[in-house]
């Protein structure tokens, strides 16, 4: 009896084990799961949705049937009575479908959901239509197999945000600018994360009436903003202007009509003590308004850095703290009258720690933090916490100065800000994605741009190390594996590349892309090089990995994930590639050293490096070009062309060191005279752009 009783026992944890080892990944994790035995087969699955249903709901269930579609094979079966159907949902409140002001009030239940699934059918419980569109989202979680298989498990979900407020920042002022369809596939990834503010940061990249010359042609229309905003809230996603209305205007001020608005020349900062600037400003904030129908905006004010050093070299007499506060002020009285929420940037009290005193009342400081140092966090968040002052904080995917992201700096960052934000009762998380150095693609953002988000909802990080394995399957349920072995590739290519690369940043804090173009062939880079050799080869086994697991996933992978996993595999490459010229370069000069300067014997050396179709600058001549071509394609597939060729003349110049040390070397070898001294290659042939 004993013996069966254990053996009873063991199949029955057995069984259990099984059972929990299919239970799929939610993110974000729901405050309450409950799974039970038994499953609903999709195509059993019955809907009803009455001819007066709100455009808002109708959207919510239409993706629920899209994504039974996607996964069964077969249509949802539709029902002509509420009672037939065995797809029951509740919404209470009409309406409310964006983020309100009073959003972080405890009590408000907006976006609460509830999920019940069991042999009578599936229901959905909320309070308004933003709840059914965040069931929705997880639902399409839970769906197991395909086809005639797919199948949800029984069980009982409760769920509901831990931030209210959960937003991306995307910049659309420093590098290229995404088409809107592609923001429109950002707004639709997002919403599955269930993220409710898209924070649209702008210099002068929107046009605004009265000022057509400003970014020509390098610009949103205000027909295309209204249409991304609209795009958003069907989505239940709030766009919200994010407009420097002090600092980081020099695409305005460099303009000879309005460099007398600034407070240096040509610079960056306006001077708030100029009534040309309250003019254009007003003029502005009105157009703004009208064009964003949020009630939130965020006005940057950050880095016044030049104020404060025309100060300090004594250039002018001004008070920059008097400034700030004195356009800070104008800005917020102006706003006030529209009836929005004013947010800004804390930084200035890095020079200033009194500052936050003099602030507004009704201005929320948002404390921006990029990096995973408490200390730095703390400097930022304590002259606000001892305000007393409701903030937001704001971390970032730290992608501006690498071609993919640096994945365990991002997280750290993310999972620090969101720490003592939570510990301090920030009302809101915002992760950023910055483009100052241009050449990384957004898309390659993603998947850190999901982390903050999960985060966001359900008060925790996910398990940093897990997370690209249990995130791949979510996004590619085709090629899972394969996403999942990509993307720890490529992040383990960028920390070796960084151990590499990394002291000359071009005044961008952290970051590989300046080096990476920099002369693989001057004494520094080549000493460098010789100390990093083992680094370097790491960097090119880990891409070459990738990119072979991204062509696996390709192949896999459905028709609309194809343009993103091309853009991860250019970026792969570019990594790649990378490393490459500069263990090209040193193995160039190594081979022409040795052969000709030790062995004193031509021993074959220009034709290792010369022979038309397969020798070391060659190889870098056809990869130079073959990057090229398939860099401006993904380039298009993503931005406008604005910028495009400010990238595309990098590889030029690249094509061109090259290829001028090919004719260098042919020459030599036609050339030469025997009684000729032969010297190094670095004298030789004097390598350079």
């Amino acid at each position: 009896m004993k013996s069966l009783l254990t053996l009873f026992c063991t199949c029955f944890w057995a069984f259990a084990g099984i059972f929990a080892q299919n239970r799929p990944v939610l993110y974000p994790e729901p405050t309450s799961v409950q799974y039970e035995q038994g499953e609903l087969l999709l195509q059993n699955l019955t809907l009803y949705v009455a001819p007066t249903a709100s455009k808002d709901l109708v959207f919510a269930l239409n993706e629920l049937k899209q994504t039974i579609r996607e996964r069964s094979g077969k249509a949802l079966k539709m029902t002509h009575a509420a009672n037939t159907a065995n797809i029951r949902f509740t919404v209470k409140t009409p309406g409310r479908e964006l983020p309100e002001t009073n959003e972080a009030q405890v009590g408000s239940t907006r976006e609460h959901y509830s999920i019940s699934i069991n042999n009578k059918g599936l229901e959905i419980n909320s309070q308004t239509s933003t709840g059914l569109y965040y069931a929705v989202q997880t639902i399409r979680q839970l769906i197991q197999g395909s086809g005639a298989k797919a199948a949800l498990p029984f069980v009982t979900i409760q769920d509901q945000p831990q931030l209210a407020f959960r937003g991306v920042m995307m910049d659309f002022a420093h590098g290229g600018l995404l088409t809107v369809e592609e923001i429109k596939k950002q707004i639709d990834f997002l919403a599955r994360w269930k993220t409710n503010q898209y924070y649209f940061y702008n210099e002068v990249s929107i046009e605004l009436e009265g000022y057509a010359t400003l970014n020509y042609k390098a610009s949103y229309t205000q027909d295309q903003i209204k249409s991304i905003i609209a795009y958003a809230r069907e989505r239940h996603i709030d766009v919200i202007p994010f407009v420097n209305f002090y600092g980081h205007l020099h695409e305005l001020i460099r303009n000879e009509k309005y460099a007398s608005l600034a407070i240096g020349r040509y610079g960056h900062e306006l001077d708030p003590r100029n009534a040309g600037v309250q003019t254009l400003l007003k003029n502005w904030i009105k157009q703004y308004t009208a064009l964003f129908k949020s009630p939130f905006i965020h006005v940057g004010f950050d880095e016044t850095w030049e104020t404060k050093r025309l100060n300090s070299t004594g250039e002018m007499s001004l008070n920059p703290e008097a400034l700030f506060i004195q356009q800070l002020t104008f800005v917020s009285d102006e706003l006030k009258q529209y009836g929005k929420t004013l947010m800004a940037w804390t930084d200035m009290n890095s020079f200033y720690p009194e500052i936050m005193k003099k602030f507004p009342a009704e201005v929320i400081p948002v404390i921006w933090q990029y990096s995973p140092d408490s200390a730095a966090t703390y400097h930022y968040l304590n002259p606000v916490l001892k305000e007393k002052k409701p903030f937001f904080i704001q971390p970032a995917v730290s992608g501006w100065g690498h071609i993919y992201p640096e994945a365990d700096y991002t997280y750290d960052n993310i999972d620090l800000c969101l720490r003592a934000g939570l510990r301090h009762k920030t009302l809101g998380f915002i992760t950023s994605v910055w483009t100052d150095s241009v050449e990384p693609f957004v898309r390659s953002s993603w998947m850190f741009m999901a982390y903050g988000c999960i985060s966001a909802w359900q008060g925790k990080s996910p398990d940093k190390k897990a997370f690209a394995r249990n995130y791949a399957p979510v996004m590619y349920p085709n090629a899972g594996k394969e996403m999942g072995d990509a993307f720890d590739n490529i992040a383990n290519s960028v920390e070796y590349l960084k151990k590499c690369l990394g002291k000359n940043t071009q005044s961008m804090p952290r970051g590989t892309l300046v080096e990476a173009w920099s002369n693989p062939f001057s004494a520094y880079y080549l000493a460098n090089t010789e100390a990093h050799a083992a680094e370097f080869r790491e960097v090119r086994k880990y891409s070459e990995e990738a990119q072979a697991n991204l062509i696996a996933a390709l192949k896999k992978a459905s028709k609309s994930d194809s343009a993103f996993i091309n853009s991860l595999l250019v970026s792969a490459r570019l990594i790649n590639y990378s490393a490459t010229r500069f263990i090209w370069a040193k193995a160039i000069v190594d081979r022409w050293n040795y052969a000709m300067l030790v062995k004193k014997k031509e021993d074959y050396v220009i034709y290792d490096l010369t022979y038309p179709c397969h020798s070391l600058l060659v190889d870098a001549m056809d990869e130079t070009g073959e990057l090229k071509q398939i860099y401006a394609q993904t380039w298009l597939s993503e931005y406008m062309p604005y910028r495009l060729n400010s990238i595309l003349g990098r590889f030029d110049v690249e094509y061109s060191l090259w290829r001028k040390l090919h004719l260098k070397v042919v020459d030599f070898q036609i050339q030469r005279k025997k009684e000729e001294p032969v010297q190094s290659f670095e004298a030789m042939f004097k390598p350079d752009f």
